[in-house]
């Protein structure tokens, strides 16, 4: 009768212990909430060194800089107004976060999807990438890059 109770037991605690990986600490979440909110405004007040301050190196590798960033948020032309990103959902790892948005205008529509990539840079939550859409619910994890 105790061999049952230890084989459950056992089992139980393999699953608790999640196969040996580590969850991503949540004290993750209100920093990048930070980090998505000084890129909020610093995008609202056109600050190029504030928006640059914000910025991976690593984007130059996608061709990003703080002018195609500014161009992707204002349309080409500048024909689109941004006053928020609304409906923000984050995904995180260790190392990575992606924040899947909507590009919000007066009116409050919410055609604009966006996704923004940050990466832990040392201590620092930098952006990465931003692309139109909401790719996936799920972050890839398979790279940092």
């Amino acid at each position: 009768m105790n061999k049952p109770f230890i084989t459950c037991f056992l089992l139980g605690a393999v699953l608790l212990t999640g196969c040996g990986e580590k969850n991503p600490s949540r004290e993750h979440i209100p920093v990048i909430k930070d980090r998505f909110y000084d890129l909020q405004e610093a995008i609202k007040a056109r600050n190029m060194s504030a928006l640059d301050s914000l910025m991976s190196a690593k984007m130059l590798s996608d061709r990003m800089d703080v002018d195609s960033l500014l161009r992707f948020i204002y349309g080409s032309e500048g024909e689109n107004n941004f006053n928020h990103f609304g409906e923000y959902e984050i995904f995180y790892t260790q190392n990575k976060a992606r924040v899947d948005c909507y590009l919000m205008d007066s009116s409050a529509a919410r055609d604009r999807p966006a996704a923004f990539t940050f990466i832990l840079d040392g201590d620092r939550w930098l952006l990465k990438r931003f692309e139109a859409g909401h790719p996936r619910k799920e972050l890839d994890t398979s790279t940092n890059e």
